[in-house]
């Protein structure tokens, strides 16, 4: 059995995860031309993680359903005699080991640079919005089967955070940890969850 998951993981990671990991490479790698990263102490450091790193989990999470279009990969799924379910859970699963690599190496990098902030505190705030960018676009994908449009959902969540800040969108505004407080992530990360999962039942209950 694990030797099937493992098959399952190596497929993704060579049809779909890799080209989606090599952008939020570059995305990390570009950081140092778009912004400072050095000498930065945590409130500068939050304001990368709400306003920069938050796309890794659009990136990453959002074309977990992306594979199924494909004849080829959905044939070999089939041969394996496992429930789709299942394979997207791996999929899922690998999606978010990438994305936790890459938040814990980018901020490495940043405690290279000298920058002091908590690094616990940082990463879970990086989590959590990452996690909640990534579940929007997720389900609205298990909804409306359009990648590109599921694409600009978040990214249309990010602009109304950027101009009705908490104000309209109260405990779930994107920028909370740039302002200078980590609590209301928990709501952020609660709701990626939850939208995730809904997105997996919705596309089971669709049988595609």
């Amino acid at each position: 059995m694990l030797e099937r998951y493992y098959e399952i993981a190596k497929t993704n990671w060579k049809h779909n995860l890799l080209s989606h990991c090599i952008i939020a490479v570059l995305l990390c790698i570009l950081a140092p031309l778009i912004m400072g990263v050095k000498n930065l102490e945590e409130p500068q450091v939050a304001k990368i993680i709400d306003f920069y790193l938050v796309f890794l989990g659009v990136i990453l999470l959002i074309p977990l359903f992306l594979p199924d279009t494909n004849k080829d990969i959905r044939d070999l799924t089939a041969s394996k005699k496992i429930s789709i379910t299942t394979v997207r859970i791996i999929r899922l699963l690998e999606a978010v080991l990438c994305l936790s690599i890459l938040l814990l190496l980018f901020l490495s990098a940043l405690k290279m640079g000298n920058c002091e902030f908590h690094y616990g505190r940082c990463f879970y705030a990086a989590a959590a919005d990452c996690v909640f960018m990534g579940g929007i676009g997720l389900l609205f994908y298990s909804v409306i089967d359009n990648i590109a449009l599921a694409y600009m959902i978040p990214f249309l969540y990010y602009i109304i955070s950027m101009g009705g800040g908490k104000k309209y969108l109260g405990k779930f505004w994107l920028m909370s940890f740039s302002a200078g407080s980590v609590e209301d992530k928990k709501y952020l990360l609660a709701a990626g969850v939850f939208m995730i999962a809904a997105a997996l039942v919705i596309r089971w209950k669709r049988r595609a």
